[in-house]
């Protein structure tokens, strides 16, 4: 927070109070609440258009609220709650009785939902052949190394959980869990509640299941955190280690010279080894920035963020038909005042794969050109027979230049970064048969959510297709 920024004719008593407030605000509730304070005061109460100097009274407040639009208003409920804690810490600068103006005043919720609503394709939910596209592109990243362990943790944490980032970023290594029953090993994280009135770091949580491969992928950045630590301060307990976070800030924690002062910090400052607000931010923004996998509804990149991520998950649990009081315990909402936006409209805006994707394909085809083979020779694994890949006819398709181990089948070849497709291989024939399954499908009546799984796989095989036809023409001129 730039304090130089603050309006010049502010008041010394009040730029006291204010400051002090906004000091006990970040230390009791959060460094990005007392943040989004400073700057809604900062920018509206205090604008030189509203304050003319003095301490801020009744008409300073109404004058505000007078000059905002309807859709602007719940900033002054920012503002408001601020004041009610200033007042309640009986710091200066406020006229008295100002509270019985604050009582009085009505104001307008913030508009949510917008981006929902008009299935924005940059904010709001991800269509279903994002989903795939996004989860394909993430494998394939980590594999190629291009995503650290960490940033392959956050991506599937936020994405598979729906939680907000400050949530995620709470985390310890004592909230991974695994139980054993009769149906086998359940996997769970217990996932710190966030945006509760009056709640504390880490004072409530909420146990879900997970699955066994988002448990492995932070067992093992777990594991890779106990080794830094251990090294670090080698008179770390068991119970020390697993106080730890699963996002740490190594930077933090190599601070301490001593086990004296780790746990005088943990005691005290709770979430100082936690990344922080702008950290975890910053992750978000690595993501999005690496992020290769494409939208079929804008022909670029898709940007990965949280936001979008709830959106989806809400989404997707409307058109499962789950409403109401299980939707909001799924998002770890505490009521369902601000669900009805999820449930008013889910259908799909777009047609069908062959209409969406005519923009995005000449930038899917790029990501095949490198791995085209025009024969076997050229393969990667060309030595061994198991790399081949044959569609039902049993016409070959292309070669496995991954690990011998992997037994997916041809359909998920099709969308990983590991195969390469061969030139003249038929690969008209593969989208026709690829068609005419969907419209089997479609006419046994199948859901919509079936048939858009197909998009992904239509339009890596348009790609193909485009790019086969590149090199053979490059061939033809050479």
């Amino acid at each position: 927070m730039n304090w130089k920024l603050v309006n010049d004719a502010i008041d010394p008593l009040v730029y006291e109070g204010f400051k002090l407030s906004i000091a006990q605000l970040a230390e009791e509730v959060s460094s990005h609440y007392a943040s989004n304070c400073f700057g809604y005061f900062k920018q509206y109460l205090l604008s030189p258009d509203i304050y003319k100097g003095g301490i801020i009274t009744s008409e300073l407040i109404l004058a505000l609220k007078a000059n905002l639009t309807k859709e602007n208003e719940y900033k002054l409920g920012t503002i408001r709650a601020l004041l009610r804690c200033w007042i309640d810490w009986n710091y200066k600068g406020l006229e008295k009785n100002l509270e019985n103006t604050l009582d009085r005043l009505v104001l307008s919720g913030n508009v949510k939902g917008k981006a929902v609503l008009h299935h924005c394709p940059y904010t709001g939910p991800y269509s279903l052949t994002e989903q795939q596209s996004l989860l394909v592109w993430v494998g394939n990243a980590f594999q190629q190394e291009i995503l650290t362990l960490e940033e392959f943790g956050w991506f599937y944490s936020i994405y598979a959980t729906a939680r907000r980032p400050g949530q995620i970023r709470a985390l310890r290594i004592c909230d991974l869990s695994t139980q054993s029953n009769d149906n086998g090993i359940i996997y769970e994280l217990n996932i710190p509640r966030a945006k509760q009135r009056g709640g504390q770091f880490r004072q409530e949580f909420r146990s879900i299941q997970i699955t066994e491969d988002i448990y492995l992928v932070l067992k093992n950045l777990t594991e890779i955190i106990r080794k830094k630590a251990k090294a670090h301060l080698k008179e770390l307990t068991e119970s020390e280690l697993v106080q730890l976070p699963i996002f740490i800030s190594f930077s933090r924690f190599y601070e301490c010279k001593n086990i004296y002062e780790f746990k005088t910090i943990l005691n005290q400052t709770p979430d100082y080894f936690h990344l922080s607000y702008s950290e975890a931010n910053y992750m978000n923004k690595v993501l999005s920035r690496k992020c290769e996998a494409i939208s079929e509804r804008t022909g670029d990149y898709i940007h990965f963020t949280h936001l979008r991520c709830r959106r989806t998950r809400a989404t997707n649990l409307s058109r499962h038909g789950i409403t109401g009081v299980q939707m909001a315990y799924l998002l770890d909402h505490s009521d369902t005042q601000q669900l009805k936006v999820y449930t008013a409209h889910t259908g799909e805006l777009a047609l069908r794969i062959f209409d969406k994707m005519n923009n995005a394909m000449t930038l899917l085809a790029t990501q095949f050109e490198g791995r085209i083979i025009k024969n076997e020779s050229e393969a990667l694994r060309a030595s061994d027979i198991n790399s081949r890949v044959f569609k039902s006819s049993g016409n070959q398709l292309g070669n496995c230049g991954g690990s011998p181990a992997c037994q997916a089948g041809m359909k998920a070849c099709l969308l990983c970064n590991q195969f390469q497709p061969l030139a003249y291989a038929p690969w008209d024939e593969l989208f026709l048969e690829f068609v005419e399954e969907l419209e089997q499908r479609k006419r046994e009546g199948a859901s919509e959510l079936v048939l858009q799984s197909y998009d992904l796989q239509l339009a890596h095989i348009k790609a193909i297709m485009h790019a086969c036809d590149k090199y053979i023409q490059m061939e033809s001129i050479a």
